[in-house]
């Protein structure tokens, strides 16, 4: 248990329209701020942004023994990030020692995640702790595939789950956290990494925490805007990061990352996203292939391109060559259509593999992303423009867009 039992503990739940499943959420950090903090102060906070379905009332609804506080915002222009820093300012004035967030759509969460996130960050000096969980082989995509290949390469550390969801800070963190530069991605799902990217970049202490199986809605309808995100945000912190840093000693770990369970995504939404993927590509081939000169050589699939665990790597070092060279946005976007080719490759690479070897297979291409940018000569510690996201180059092609997103960061 954390050192400080008295204290107080703030659970944050951002939320939008899911009004399913927060309320067994709730019910779960109840329990568990309980048995951690018995004596100490404890508040679960859900922050939603626009819910249609009655969220908001479901968790007020919900009987919990601790203090439980509702902050809304707006659906135009906001998004999970909105949330998370609407969370991160309800800790700092409670003054809370420590601030846990679970997402909201999870239904597999457990009372003792509580404690296992919050002993990890416990100390003075700014900590975060990140999800170690087993997920369905179809399903994080954009972890296994762009944020946590792309940290390992940039930062020298792998990290298996940057953008789990679940994560806890202490004290010293939240404050830190309150002054870095927030990319207005940074107010949509670009909020996880830029947590874990940003705290890579400070060199503050990173801990993964294994929380078991992870069961949630399928993110796959999200597969062009989630990562465009994720992207832009991970993004902007590269740019203000000295340069690309060796890898760190690493003790062997053996990963455990791959459920036994697997739910392919609905056919018919995968046919829809490849059909997007192929008229984009076909209309911005050229411009891909100039920023992803790799790209060239790409064979073809019945989906597209085929984007196999060897290729993969020397894409994803363009990519911050790219972005090195000033075309964020460009690099951003064009990314994101070889990525969608590269989760469909994979899934065919996988068929006949167990759990294990997938997890081999996501290790040895982390550590060729790794190899394949420290081969090349990439100055980063460039100044970023925060505040504009727009879909730029994707408009008209991701019609699953859930709001306008050509906005500016919040005053």
């Amino acid at each position: 248990m954390p050192t400080n039992r008295t204290g107080v503990t703030v659970v944050g739940i951002p939320a939008r329209n899911e009004a399913t499943t927060v309320a067994a959420v709730a019910r779960a950090a109840d329990a568990g701020l309980r048995t951690a903090f018995p004596d100490g102060r404890n508040v679960v906070v859900l922050a939603e942004n626009g819910s249609t379905d009655g969220t908001a009332e479901r968790f007020e609804d919900t009987d919990l023994v601790v203090d439980k506080v509702v902050v809304r915002s707006g659906g135009i222009g906001t998004g999970k990030g909105t949330n998370v820093f609407e969370i991160l300012d309800q800790g700092a004035r409670l003054d809370a020692d420590r601030v846990l967030l679970l997402d909201a759509d999870v239904r597999s969460t457990e009372p003792e995640w509580i404690d296992r996130l919050a002993c990890a960050v416990d100390g003075q000096e700014p900590a975060i702790a990140v999800p170690a969980y087993r997920r369905n082989r179809f399903e994080a995509n954009t972890t296994n595939h762009l944020a946590s290949p792309l940290l390992a390469a940039v930062y020298g550390v792998h990290v298996q789950q940057p953008i789990g969801g679940e994560f806890a800070f202490n004290r010293a963190f939240v404050e830190r956290a309150r002054t870095w530069a927030r990319p207005a991605s940074s107010y949509l799902y670009g909020i996880d990494v830029w947590l874990t990217a940003n705290a890579l970049r400070e060199n503050l202490r990173v801990v993964e925490v294994p929380l078991g199986r992870k069961l949630h809605n399928s993110p796959f309808p999200k597969i062009l805007r989630l990562p465009q995100q994720v992207l832009d945000s991970l993004f902007h912190v590269l740019l203000t990061t000295e340069g690309v840093r060796p890898p760190a000693p690493r003790e062997p770990v053996t990963r455990a990352a791959i459920d036994s369970a697997s739910v392919r995504p609905d056919p018919v939404v995968v046919a829809h996203v490849t059909r997007s993927v192929g008229r984009y590509l076909g209309d911005h081939w050229t411009e891909v292939c100039e920023v992803f000169p790799s790209a060239r050589d790409l064979r073809t699939a019945p989906w597209g391109l085929r984007v196999g665990t060897d290729e993969w790597p020397e894409l994803l070092a363009d990519a911050v060559a790219g972005v090195a060279r000033g075309g964020l946005e460009t690099t951003r976007d064009h990314l994101v259509s070889l990525y969608v080719n590269r989760v469909l490759t994979f899934w065919e690479e996988i068929e006949e593999l167990d759990g294990p070897q997938i997890d081999v297979l996501l290790d040895r291409q982390a550590t060729e992303t790794v190899r394949a940018l420290g081969s090349r000569d990439i100055a980063l510690d460039r100044t970023a423009e925060h505040s504009l996201f727009h879909e730029n180059h994707w408009v008209g092609y991701n019609d699953e867009s859930e709001q306008p997103l050509g906005w500016s960061v919040p005053a």
